[in-house]
């Protein structure tokens, strides 16, 4: 799919669950989301825009199988207690920058400086070129009680890029997350790593921060609300040695997008 990057800014890919902890035996639903300031639409179940749509628990990994034109796109009950990881990696899609300054408005939103001056240096056009684009999506629920011996704890699910807690935002007291940003199971260092939060009262707040040499960034969560943490990284694509085609003309960038979300009840 290709689509105009023209009157648009950066769009946000999440997986939301209408509860992110439960007990044994409860379901739950999970919508596939796409928008800004965590207001957009919903994707239904489709399994031609995805490469991966899984769950992982217990240290193995199910595909999600729901009804195509399902939405919400799952819709489960769990038997087990322990963390259930959702993970969701889209295909590649493709996008054309009609202006230079809509490329400029992303890459001053995503914190991506450095990608304007290396795309001049490339000898690139500042308008009406393509970009692929690909989602790699996680969502985090809670079955049964958390617990510190490690069923309640994230874990590397192999995205090409994915954020992963290194704690786990369910343990009771918890105001703050670290997340280690991963590309290709190696942390990703200097990567503006934002936090977009739904209050109970359904305001929207976004905060930034950057990961540091490990891959890793702090991230308050001391209320309740729903909470989407992002990151992008762009990648030079050789026109010349590229085989990846987008409706017959040739990319010249790829990002990636990671995120990460849970729902945390409010105390």
């Amino acid at each position: 799919m290709t689509a105009s990057i023209e009157g648009t800014l950066a769009h946000e890919f999440w997986i939301e669950p209408d509860t992110s902890q439960i007990a044994v035996g409860e379901g739950f639903t999970a919508t596939l989301n796409v928008g800004q300031d965590l207001s957009g639409s919903t994707y239904s179940y489709l399994p031609p825009r995805f490469e991966r749509f899984t769950i992982t628990a217990g240290g193995s990994t199910k595909p999600v199988e729901s009804r195509v034109g399902d939405n919400p796109a799952l819709q489960m009950r769990i038997e087990d207690p322990g963390l259930q990881i959702i993970a969701y990696q889209s295909k590649i899609e493709g996008l054309t920058y009609a202006s230079p300054e809509k490329f400029q408005q992303f890459l001053d939103y995503e914190g991506l400086d450095w990608v304007l001056d290396t795309h001049k240096e490339r000898g690139l056009p500042s308008k009406n070129f393509r970009e692929n684009y690909t989602r790699f999506a996680k969502s985090l629920v809670q079955v049964g009680p958390y617990k510190s011996d490690g069923s309640s704890a994230d874990q590397a699910v192999g995205l090409p890029i994915e954020l992963v807690a290194m704690n786990s935002p369910f343990e009771p007291g918890r105001e703050r997350l670290e997340v280690q940003l991963l590309r290709s199971g190696l942390p990703l260092e200097n990567i503006q790593i934002a936090t977009f939060q739904r209050n109970i009262d359904g305001s929207v707040s976004r905060r930034l921060t950057r990961s540091d040499a490990n891959g890793i960034a702090d991230i308050l969560i001391d209320s309740g609300g729903f909470f989407l943490v992002s990151a992008v990284q762009m990648e030079a694509i050789d026109p010349k040695q590229s085989a990846e085609a987008v409706n017959g003309r040739i990319p010249v960038w790829q990002s990636l997008w990671a995120s990460l979300s849970f729902r945390l009840q409010a105390d």
